[in-house]
């Protein structure tokens, strides 16, 4: 990884107080701890699975876009952070919203240029004197429980490519100021998802070797998880699948998926029940031919897979006649 610039700003409201900014005037002086910062930056992003989506149509009221690409053709950085805040300011009066700090990044990995955003607060960490055995206290900039990011893919957002930004959204409404402030929508369907989830599913099971009544148990659990979770009208999440998968190893499957570059959204909402078809039924389509079943007739030994073959067993005559015009 390349780190070509990287800077850090405040935002400060409390109590709902009209916000201040702390901006700086500077990028940060690249150096061993800001390389490693970055590094564990762009690692946990990656592994909290976020949402692709894209900018707003109208980049006059989600104006952040325009800012990027005026820093792309003439390299500011600092004024493109700076009018960035700006924006961010304008957005954050949101009830209960309170400040952090802003971190802008532009890296290159494997000839790729990326743009992240990240908003963090500030915990509160202990350190020991090795001198004096003294303890302090030390303030630190919460990188783990990153909730309010996004990162851009230059290549594909230049060559107009669909899932070319991503942005991690929180759990809680209040954070919903960041996706405003960035301009982003949630565009990825959630029948896409649905089948990126059973496809990397499949291939999760195969590679673990989990096979027989065992994988036949786990799909299970994850169709009634969607069925479930539509009834109630509830988001799908990646962290619960990943549990249903692995109850005594809950990240595994979400780890799986990193590693593997599997690109998939960590939440969506189901809107019909065609979302996730896939999880009850089969399709195999061909030139000529579209054949669908229900994945129980596979199960029951209805419908038999031998080797590029498929064999269904017991088709009633008058259907068959009807079929080949006998």
């Amino acid at each position: 990884m390349k780190l070509k610039n990287i800077i850090l700003h405040q935002i400060i409201r409390e109590n709902e107080d009209e916000p201040e900014l702390n901006c700086s005037d500077h990028n940060l002086v690249q150096n061993e701890t800001v390389d490693e910062f970055v590094e564990k930056l762009v690692k946990i992003y990656s592994s909290k699975n976020p949402t692709f989506g894209s900018f707003e149509d109208d980049s006059v009221n989600y104006p952040f876009q325009k800012k990027v690409r005026e820093y792309l053709k003439k390299t500011d950085f600092l004024s493109f952070s700076v009018e960035s805040m700006n924006i961010l300011k304008k957005e954050i009066k949101t009830p209960k919203a309170t400040g952090g700090y802003v971190v802008f990044v532009h890296y290159e990995e494997k000839k790729v240029d990326f743009i992240i955003t990240a908003m963090l607060d500030k915990s509160t960490q202990f350190a020991v004197d090795d001198t004096s055995l003294g303890i302090e206290k030390l303030k630190t900039l919460d990188i783990d429980k990153l909730a309010r990011a996004n990162r851009i893919n230059i290549k594909k957002w230049n060559d107009k490519e669909s899932q070319y930004l991503t942005f991690i959204k929180g759990t809680r409404d209040v954070s919903k100021y960041f996706q405003k402030f960035i301009g982003s929508t949630d565009i990825t369907s959630a029948k896409i998802n649905s089948r990126i989830i059973d496809n990397a599913v499949n291939r999760y099971l195969r590679d673990k070797k989990i096979v027989g009544e065992r994988k036949n148990y786990v799909k299970e659990r994850i169709s009634n998880y969607f069925e479930s979770q539509f009834a109630c009208g509830e988001d799908i999440y990646l962290d619960a699948i990943s549990s249903l998968i692995n109850a005594e190893n809950p990240t595994a499957f979400t780890e799986y998926l990193t590693v593997n570059d599997i690109e998939v959204s960590a939440n969506f909402s189901l809107s019909k029940k065609d979302d996730f078809i896939l999880f009850r039924k089969s399709n195999v389509k061909e030139k000529g031919y579209n054949f669908n079943f229900e994945k129980e007739l596979a199960k029951n030994g209805k419908i038999v897979r031998d080797g590029n073959d498929i064999i269904i067993r017991d088709v009633p005559t008058e259907q068959l006649d009807s079929a080949f015009d006998v």
